[in-house]
């Protein structure tokens, strides 16, 4: 039976939140490059990220675990502004990290039940593709606290702060998810190298994996028209 059609406007408005609020930090984070404000916009986007994240799967058995890591990973978050210390921001890798699978999960589940082409398959599958990249970025900032140097920054620089890190890292995950692989930013240890591997290896299995489903929708509809 297919949901009825207030449910689906409902489910794309849901997983429309949580791709606006990406791009809007995509579009507005070069504009404090180099301020304080840059520091706060980021953390800005990344608590309204887990907070739409969360909203996207409230229907889910699992809303309520998820709630818990995001107010954990939060409070640690807020909790490294005044501590400074590096094995919190750590902490919160690790933390978020977890949010991030499981609502990534969810929201993938979500999508391969669908069994029509609509704004809430499109959306939803770029939601897991946007979300696995994030994923990816925690993953690289945890290594290169925990690991100093699992990355040089090339013509970046040497030497730089933690937000200018997490930016660079950021956009190395989501070019290692394309595969464009622009050769700026480059893993240096064995385990740097493996995560580059994986995420890359991922994100062209996904897209084949998405679009193969959204082919398979499409004719199975037309084929569905035909029949009648």
């Amino acid at each position: 039976m297919e949901p009825d059609s207030s449910q689906n406007r409902f489910t794309s408005y849901r997983f429309a939140i949580l791709l606006t609020i990406f791009l809007l930090q995509l579009l507005t984070t070069p504009f404090f490059e180099g301020s304080m404000a840059a520091g706060y916009a980021s953390d800005t986007f990344f608590y309204l990220l887990l907070a739409a994240a969360a909203f996207s799967i409230r229907n889910s058995r699992f809303f309520k675990p998820a709630i818990v890591l995001g107010i954990v990973s939060i409070a640690c978050e807020i909790t490294s502004y005044f501590s400074g210390s590096i094995m919190i921001l750590i902490i919160t890798g690790f933390v978020a990290n977890t949010y991030l699978v499981l609502v990534t999960l969810i929201i993938a589940a979500s999508v391969a039940r669908q069994r029509s082409i609509n704004a809430d398959t499109v959306m939803g599958g770029l939601c897991v593709y946007v979300l696995i990249g994030i994923f990816w970025t925690s993953i690289f900032i945890n290594l290169e606290l925990i690991h100093p140097g699992s990355f040089n920054f090339g013509v970046h620089g040497q030497h730089l702060d933690i937000l200018s890190i997490y930016g660079l890292l950021m956009y190395y995950s989501f070019v290692t998810l394309m595969t464009i692989g622009y050769g700026d930013v480059v893993p240096m240890s064995s385990m740097a190298q493996t995560l580059t591997i994986l995420e890359g290896l991922i994100g062209q299995f996904y897209l084949i994996f998405f679009m193969a489903s959204l082919v398979g929708l499409y004719i199975q509809k037309r084929q569905n028209k035909d029949s009648l």
